[in-house]
């Protein structure tokens, strides 16, 4: 009776014959996920750069590659120049950090609230759910035509509703001067606080059952259960969804283009919309790209602290 080889021997001679090792992978195949993004992402970024120090307009766009060179003239006029828009790319950056975080402000208790009503078990809890997913879960440029629509003076409902309760005309307008910034601000908080609470729920559904019934023990109140049970374990969880709701308030274009028209009020100029307008109706490219960058570089500052919050998220499940 001939001996059996040991499984050791065998499972040698097997990454042997593959000429793999365990720890190998078949690298290559992600080469066409890289040339992709390289296409898609790096290529158009670096035309960006290159633009942005030319001065590239309607008549020199044929030959932009022969362009003026201008150096950072761009910048300076990006930053501290107005165009025909009356509003500078820096003052469009104030604009969006003021929609971005004051959105947030807002809309961070409203989600956190609503997370906490769905949290137990009742009867109905989920066709309430659902309801409160409706808002998130319409398009962008259907929210943004449905308020449109409501802030319109005389036959808005908002106006008809404020004028019934007596805080204000019914001939207040909305959509153009200072009052455009709050129409758009409110517009944005009905349409995403869902996101918060979807947010919050996921982490109140992760804390066990059993910390709840020995605070309970212990003779917590609700409010004790909540200060010194639920949030300090969602501290890092809150925290993560305001930055990338942040992030979602500064990069959103679509609500303001669709919602005022164009050329937009002043106050609703934000930043990715003042770099559209430039590039696409003033036809100054160079001007577009050069806040195109400026913008990438300002987002590199909460993107640092979004990948340093994953890493210390992975460090801390280990």
């Amino acid at each position: 009776m001939s001996a059996q080889p040991a499984p050791e021997a065998s499972t040698a001679r097997r990454k042997r014959r593959s000429g793999r090792a365990d720890g190998d992978r078949p690298m290559w195949l992600l080469w066409p996920s890289v040339v992709v993004v390289l296409l898609i992402v790096a290529v158009p970024f670096l035309i960006a750069v290159y633009t942005s120090f030319l001065s590239v307009d309607q008549y020199t766009l044929r030959q932009w590659v022969g362009a003026p060179w201008v150096g950072f003239d761009n910048y300076v006029a990006a930053l501290a120049g107005s165009n025909v828009l009356s509003i500078s790319a820096l003052g469009s950056l104030g604009i969006s950090v003021a929609f971005s975080v004051l959105t947030t402000l807002i809309i961070t208790p409203v989600g956190i609230l609503a997370a906490l009503t769905v949290n137990t078990d009742f009867r109905g809890r989920a066709l309430l759910r659902s309801l409160y997913l409706v808002p998130y879960v319409i398009p962008t440029f259907v929210t943004a035509l449905l308020w449109r629509m409501m802030f319109l003076p005389q036959t808005g409902l908002i106006n008809r509703f404020l004028a019934a309760i007596g805080l204000a005309d019914v001939n207040t307008y909305w959509l153009v001067g200072a009052k455009s910034f709050w129409a758009m601000t409110i517009t944005e908080t009905w349409a995403v606080w869902a996101f918060i609470y979807i947010m919050v729920l996921a982490g109140l559904q992760s804390i066990p059952v059993e910390q709840y019934e020995v605070a309970e023990l212990d003779g917590a109140t609700s409010w004790q259960k909540l200060t010194r049970v639920v949030l300090p374990q969602l501290r890092g969880l809150i925290a993560l969804a305001v930055l990338l709701s942040t992030l979602f308030h500064f990069n959103n274009f679509t609500l303001p283009f669709v919602m005022f028209g164009t050329p937009p009020p002043t106050p609703v100029t934000v930043l990715p919309l003042n770099i559209y307008l430039t590039s696409f109706n003033l036809f100054d490219f160079s001007l577009g790209s050069a806040m195109s960058v400026i913008t990438l570089l300002i987002m590199l500052v909460p993107g640092f602290f979004y990948l340093r919050m994953l890493r210390l998220g992975e460090v801390t499940s280990r």
